[in-house]
C-alpha cells in the first residue's frame, strides 16, 4: 500500500493506493486540490481507474473545501469516477430524534455567506475565498447516487455499521456514534434557536446549504498554553505527557469519521478530528483484551496534533513506528507539545517515528538527540513542499 499525505496547510487529505483500490480521505482547502489532489485523480482517470472511496470525515473547512471544488469540476465524471461517497449530511441527521422543536423565522429568511476556503498562506489577514456550494448540495444536483452506499445511505455511525468489508479492505468504524451524531443535530438546533429561526424538518437544497454552514462557523474554545520553552531549555517529557487533559467538545469534531483499515496483513488508524475518550471505548469493542496495545502500521494522530484530542487512556490500547500530524501550525501552533509528550513518553523497543507534512519551528526542542535516545523516537518534518509518500 502507497500512502500520499499531502501538505494541506492546516487541513488533512490523504491518498490512499492499492493494487485494486483508491482512497481519498478529506480534501484540505482548494489549493490542495489544485495543486496535489487533482493532478492523482487525473493520473486515475488516464489509467481507467475510478476513486473507489471518498471519505469526508466531517464538515470543517480545512477538510472539505477541496472536495467541494473537486465536486464541481467533476461534473460528468470530468475528473475521475467517484464510486462510493462517505459522508454525514443533513439529510442523513434529520432522521435523528432530538426532541428539539421551536417556532421562529423560516429558515429560507437565513442569510448564508458560505466561503469555500482557498488558503495559500494562512497567516495572512487576508484570505482569499472562493463562494461555493456545499457538498450535499453539489452531491443532489449532481445526481450522485452512491452517498454511504455501504450504510444502505444511512448516516455513519458505530452504532449503524460496525465493520465494512468491501473488496479487499476492512473498515473498521470508531467514530462518531449515534450519540456524537446527536450532539452534532442539537448544535444545530441550537444556533437556529439562537438566530430566531424555526427548528425547520422540510428537507431541501437550502437546508444542507444552512446546516454545512452554520457547522463551519463552530469555533473550538481558546485553550490557555503555557509559555513557550527557550532554546537553552530541555523540555520535560513526563511533566508535559501528565498535564491535565481536557477534552475537545465541539460537536464537528465529535462528528468525524475515524476507523480503522484493515488491507492485508496491515492495520491503519486513522482517526479524523474525532474525541479520543470515543475511540478508546469503541476500539475495545472491535479487538479482544489480549491484544492491545495494537501496533497499528500507521497512526494518524487526531485533530493536527491538538492536545484536546489525544490522552494518555487512548495510547495505552494503541501504537505504531509511524505516527502522521498534519498541520503547518499556524491557525492553533498544532501540534502541541503535549500530544507529542504523550506519544513518546512511552517506554518501546521500537523507534516511533513522528511525521508532520511541514517544517516547524515548535517542534525544534524534540529533535534533540539525547531525548532521542532516551525516549526512542524521531521527528520527520517535511522540509519540502512535495507531498510525504509511505510504501507500507
Amino acid at each position: 500500500m502507497r500512502i500520499t499525505f499531502f501538505p494541506a496547510n492546516n487541513g488533512d487529505s490523504f491518498f490512499l493506493e492499492t493494487a485494486s483500490d483508491s482512497i481519498l480521505i478529506d480534501g484540505g482547502y482548494v489549493s490542495t486540490y489544485q495543486k496535489y489532489i487533482k493532478p492523482k485523480l487525473l493520473q486515475l482517470n488516464k489509467e481507467n481507474r475510478p476513486l473507489n472511496h471518498l471519505i469526508v470525515t466531517h464538515i470543517d473547512n480545512d477538510h472539505i473545501s477541496g472536495i467541494i471544488k473537486f465536486f464541481e469540476e467533476n461534473t460528468g465524471n470530468k475528473i475521475v469516477e467517484v464510486e462510493n461517497v462517505w459522508h454525514n449530511s443533513y439529510s442523513h441527521l434529520k432522521s435523528i430524534d432530538d426532541g428539539l422543536n421551536f417556532s421562529g423565522k423560516s429558515i429560507d429568511t437565513m442569510s448564508i455567506n458560505y466561503q469555500l476556503k482557498d488558503e495559500e498562506d494562512l497567516s495572512s489577514k487576508n484570505i482569499s475565498a472562493v463562494q461555493g456550494s456545499t457538498l450535499a448540495s453539489l452531491l443532489k444536483k449532481n445526481n450522485f447516487q452512491n452517498k454511504n452506499d455501504f450504510f444502505n445511505n444511512n448516516y455513519i455511525s458505530f452504532d449503524t455499521a460496525k465493520v465494512i468489508e468491501c473488496d479487499d479492505i476492512i473498515f473498521r468504524i470508531l467514530s462518531p456514534d449515534d450519540g456524537k451524531l446527536l450532539e452534532l443535530k442539537k448544535y444545530w438546533k441550537k444556533e437556529l434557536f439562537i438566530k430566531g429561526l424555526s427548528a425547520d424538518q422540510e428537507l431541501s437544497d437550502f437546508n444542507e446549504d444552512a446546516f454545512e454552514y452554520i457547522l463551519s462557523l463552530e469555533k473550538e474554545k481558546k485553550r490557555l498554553r503555557k509559555k513557550n520553552i527557550s532554546a537553552s531549555e530541555v523540555i520535560d517529557v513526563e511533566a508535559l505527557a501528565v498535564e491535565d487533559f481536557s477534552e475537545d467538545d465541539t460537536a464537528t469534531n465529535g462528528s468525524s469519521i475515524a476507523f480503522v483499515l484493515e488491507y492485508n496483513k496491515l492495520k491503519l488508524l486513522f482517526l479524523g478530528d474525532s474525541h479520543p475518550s470515543l475511540v478508546a471505548k469503541n476500539i475495545q469493542k472491535h479487538y479482544k483484551d489480549e491484544v492491545f496495545p495494537i501496533k497499528f502500521d500507521l497512526i494518524k494522530i487526531s485533530h493536527h496534533g491538538s492536545k484536546n484530542n489525544t490522552c494518555l487512556e487512548l495510547l495505552e490500547l494503541i501504537d505504531s513506528e509511524k505516527y502522521i500530524i498534519s498541520t503547518n501550525g499556524v491557525t492553533h501552533n498544532h501540534p502541541d507539545l503535549e500530544t507529542i509528550a504523550r506519544i513518546i513518553q512511552r517506554k518501546s523497543r521500537f523507534t516511533r517515528n513522528i511525521y508532520i507534512n511541514y517544517d516547524l519551528d515548535s517542534l525544534k526542542e524534540f529533535e534533540n538527540e539525547d531525548l532521542e535516545k532516551k525516549y526512542n523516537y524521531k521527528i520527520l518534518q517535511n522540509k519540502t513542499n512535495n507531498p510525504i509518500i509511505l510504501d507500507l
